[in-house]
């Protein structure tokens, strides 16, 4: 069993881009390192609704939050919209049994964008305890729990206005979870909570008032523990120990959906603006100019685009590629250190799922259902398609050579 002084380890020291890291736990948001990608090599590559599935079992309620994965665990959130609960539910891997449940609020349904729920925020565990995120009320609702369901705090970091409704996941970064408040109210703000306890560590107010919903992504700048969120006009990048600004840049797009991803070989970071047809690939070295606010520092843009960007779906960076998938199935590869695309075409249906990738394959799964699995390189080479028969809107967890779908209605474990 590894221990979550591992996880603690390499959250911390920032190896968003490790191609190193273990990937035996998918344990949060886009998985352990916070891109999208597995080391595994021995994940399934075909299936159908009844093929190489080992187990596929009913979720209540509704909700487009990923599963999260620690050994033998599973956890999902989920809302029951009669009774008007948010739910934390463990599952067992082996078999695919709900091993508890657990209530966490119990409120109005608030009013949401139709692709949102009130289940959207995926959660994120460092192998003791597992953190959900609702919106509850006019509040943003942090809880903990450890693996047998007891619950051991709840703290509401902030209020939330939004008439898209609530859908950031958590991040893990060391012994803090990082909040993210963008919206539309008075209390916009990224905050750090203690793990241990729920207490606010810092919280920052930031300049805009408008709703976005990418997460923070943990990564190294300077030789600093750093955070870098997008959304309300802004890019923003954070010390992890203090939420003070290391450097902020305009854009790329005033509502931003879509998570950063990094990359280690060209030490950018990627940003798309889907909406407002930007991109910025943005460079993590030492900025070498001020904003115009002369006591921030402006980071440096290596190169934008402003054609085929997702608004939802967040792109994926392997191998020194870029690779960015629309909403709409548009996808593009570009060389990621110059921007130089290597790759256009439209090859599937509408995406609301953000990509994954083991070292050999990339995942790619349409809103209908269907993964379409292509070699990890910039050929587009398909090597199956894969129909489960049913919705899929949330991104899918790979761990210990299981690929694990989150669709309408059940949660489905590939083996």
């Amino acid at each position: 069993m590894r221990s979550s002084g591992s996880i603690f380890f390499a959250l911390s020291v920032g190896l968003v881009c490790a191609t190193t890291a273990s990937a035996d736990n998918w344990p949060g948001w886009r998985g352990p390192n916070h891109d999208g990608q597995s080391n595994e090599t021995k994940v399934p590559v075909r299936w159908n609704a009844s093929e190489n599935v080992l187990w596929r079992t009913r979720i209540p309620g509704l909700g487009h939050s990923s599963p999260i994965v620690w050994e033998d665990r599973i956890f999902v959130t989920t809302c029951d919209t009669e009774a008007l609960t948010r739910l934390l539910l463990c599952i067992d891997r082996p078999t695919g049994e709900v091993l508890w449940t657990q209530t966490v609020a119990t409120c109005p349904i608030e009013t949401m964008h139709r692709d949102n729920t009130p289940a959207s925020a995926t959660p994120v565990t460092d192998g003791n305890s597992v953190f959900v995120a609702f919106q509850v009320r006019d509040k943003i609702q942090i809880s903990s729990y450890d693996f047998d369901g007891e619950h051991q705090w709840t703290a509401f970091p902030g209020s939330f206005e939004s008439r898209h409704g609530f859908c950031t996941s958590l991040v893990l970064d060391g012994e803090k979870l990082i909040v993210s408040g963008l919206q539309d109210g008075p209390d916009a703000f990224v905050a750090a909570l203690e793990t241990r306890s729920g207490k606010t560590l810092w919280k920052v107010p930031r300049r805009d008032k408008v709703r976005s919903f990418s997460s923070p992504l943990p990564c190294d700048i300077e030789g600093k523990s750093a955070l870098i969120l997008s959304g309300a006009n802004q890019t923003v990048a954070y010390e992890s120990e203090t939420g003070d600004v290391i450097w902020q840049t305009e854009g790329p797009a005033e509502k931003t959906v879509s998570s950063i991803v990094t990359c280690q070989q060209s030490r950018l970071a990627f940003v798309c603006g889907g909406r407002d047809n930007a991109f910025l690939a943005i460079s993590l070295e030492k900025p070498d100019k001020k904003n115009e606010n002369a006591q921030i520092s402006a980071p440096n843009i290596a190169w934008e685009a402003s054609k085929g960007l997702p608004y939802m779906t967040s792109p994926l960076a392997a191998k020194g590629l870029l690779h960015i998938m629309s909403d709409d199935g548009i996808y593009r590869c570009y060389e990621a250190s110059s921007g130089q695309l290597v790759n256009e075409l439209r090859p599937v249906g509408p995406v609301r799922a953000s990509m994954v990738a083991t070292r050999q394959h990339i995942y790619v799964t349409e809103k209908s259902g269907k993964t379409t699995v292509i070699r990890n390189d910039e050929t587009w080479s398909v090597v199956s398609e894969n129909d489960i028969g049913e919705e899929v809107m949330a991104s899918a967890a790979i761990s210990d050579g299981d690929f694990i779908v989150r669709a309408k209605e059940h949660l489905i474990l590939i083996r």
